[in-house]
């Protein structure tokens, strides 16, 4: 654990290499926006034959479960996880640039670039299934999908970066990583997306949340990145 942790603080964590990795997670984003100036093409065929596929899964027992985890990627259960990360990192851990750096990169990725997207896009949301939840607004790039990348990618990157064990790191990976999965699938059982809204907002989450580690490592101090090596 000790050799992926420095891998991941000294190789990965370098401003131009994070740099590079935003915009490599940024291309499957940038393809489905070329396609949606064509209508969406194939993709909104695919999108229609892969979100039956889920329709007919349907079951009682399966609508809870999914609608619990949708739940999870909600904008209040974010906000409400967001701020008890911001004040536990800046009043518990003493750490004002780790906690400023979580609310804000939750806040304007998951948040204001999402709806941004949304705005320009305006792509409605499905129409021929019903609704286990009720949605407002725009479908592309689903909110949901890109905002579990970013609040909970950038809640591990925390835990790997704090923890000195191998344990709490790899267990919060097993448990984060289906979660992000698991919401965006929800999102289209529950019929308020396309799969493409997902793929297109696991996407651009990837993306942001690269680009704000990017940012945040312009700013340690040779210190700060010493400590991250050794934790």
């Amino acid at each position: 654990m000790d050799t992926v942790k420095e891998f991941i603080v000294k190789k990965l964590g370098t401003p131009k290499r994070l740099f590079i990795l935003g915009l490599l997670m940024s291309l499957p984003f940038l393809f489905l926006v070329w396609m949606s100036f064509r209508d969406w093409g194939f993709i909104g065929t695919l999108d229609e034959v892969i979100g039956n596929e889920f329709y007919e899964e349907r079951h009682p027992v399966l609508n809870v479960f999914f609608i619990v985890i949708t739940r999870m990627g909600d904008t209040w259960f974010v906000a409400l996880l967001t701020a008890f990360i911001f004040f536990f990192l800046t009043f518990y851990v003493k750490n004002v640039k780790l906690g400023l750096w979580y609310a804000l990169t939750v806040a304007l990725g998951a948040g204001v670039i999402n709806q941004l997207f949304k705005f320009i896009f305006q792509r409605p949301r499905p129409s021929n299934i019903e609704h286990l939840v009720v949605q407002h607004g725009y479908s592309f790039p689903s909110g949901h999908a890109m905002g579990s990348v970013i609040t909970y990618g950038a809640l591990l990157f925390i835990i790997i970066r704090t923890y000195s064990t191998w344990k709490v790191p790899l267990i919060s990976a097993l448990v984060l990583v289906p979660l992000i999965a698991l919401i965006g699938i929800s999102r289209i059982y529950v019929g308020v997306h396309y799969p493409s809204d997902v793929i297109g907002g696991f996407s651009m989450g990837l993306a942001v949340l690269s680009f704000s580690l990017g940012i945040y490592s312009l700013f340690l101090t040779e210190k700060e990145i010493k400590e991250g090596e050794k934790t």
